[in-house]
């Protein structure tokens, strides 16, 4: 399994740091030759239909898919180009409906995480059965990770968001399966290291890690264990509760989409 088109999007408000905002959708297109598509559309504005679009966000789309254009020619990438007039409904639902085509989704983030940033991300993860990948503006990958945490509670999410990331478990140096052991009870063969095992069978260099919650949250002490294994991405599911129960035991998936990520994070749900 490998990745042969990813998906990406582009605002055309980044159209001079169009090849910055895209740097890991383009290193990862480059390192898989896949065929990387950039949906460039502005995205606080997930509810403008194209016939209210005016002249100068029209121009501000062609200068962003040039440049984008030309990141790609540059790296000699298989590259398409969607423009928010060629659909007319919301970017969430256009961006799920090109996503289900496409094997991943790589999303930078630029700015602050705003509203329409989570909506789009919702709809990416939770109706597409893709796997996406959260890129903070500061911690961008110019090439495949090296290092890998895997949040492993043997949820079917996390199930799913470890077969999503298998081409970049299987080049990375080294995959850290990480349990909080603390938070809930595995039987014998869901256990963390019978992973490893699994992994490594697909040529993935592997190892267990057994964490404890402690005081804190459990993305708290996911981020601190890649911070100490100076992992540079995090793999985990994604789950979507009622805001009733969020509100009340907290959710891993709300406090990534909420604040953001803090390191490049793949989920799936």
């Amino acid at each position: 399994m490998t990745w042969k088109t990813i998906l990406t999007h582009l605002d055309p408000a980044m159209a001079t740091e169009a090849e910055a905002a895209t740097a890991t959708p383009l290193a990862f297109a480059e390192a898989f030759s896949a065929h990387l598509t950039a949906l460039i559309f502005p995205m606080d504005s997930a509810l403008t239909a194209p016939s209210s679009a005016d002249d100068a966000l029209r121009q501000a789309e062609d200068r962003a898919a040039d440049a984008f254009a030309a990141a790609a020619q540059r790296r000699g990438i298989a590259y398409q180009t969607k423009k928010r007039t060629s659909f007319d409904y919301g970017n969430g639902e256009a961006f799920a409906d090109h996503l289900r085509v496409s094997d991943v989704a790589v999303l930078s983030q630029y700015g602050a995480q705003g509203m329409a940033a989570q909506i789009l991300q919702q709809a990416a993860i939770f109706d597409t059965g893709r796997p996406v990948i959260l890129v903070p503006q500061t911690r961008s990958l110019t090439g495949l990770p090296q290092r890998i945490l895997v949040a492993w509670d043997a949820s079917a999410a996390s199930v799913r968001a470890i077969h999503g990331a298998l081409p970049l478990i299987r080049g990375a140096a080294e995959t850290i399966i990480a349990t909080i052991t603390d938070d809930k009870e595995l039987r014998p063969g869901q256990s963390g290291i019978e992973l490893t095992h699994l992994l490594a069978r697909h040529g993935a260099k592997t190892r267990f890690m057994a964490l404890q919650r402690g005081s804190g949250g459990v993305l708290e002490r996911l981020l601190a264990a890649a911070a100490d294994t100076e992992s540079d991405m995090l793999v985990m599911g994604a789950v979507r509760h009622a805001p009733l129960r969020n509100l009340v035991l907290g959710s891993v998936t709300q406090d990534v989409l909420g604040d953001g990520p803090k390191l490049p994070t793949l989920l799936a749900a």
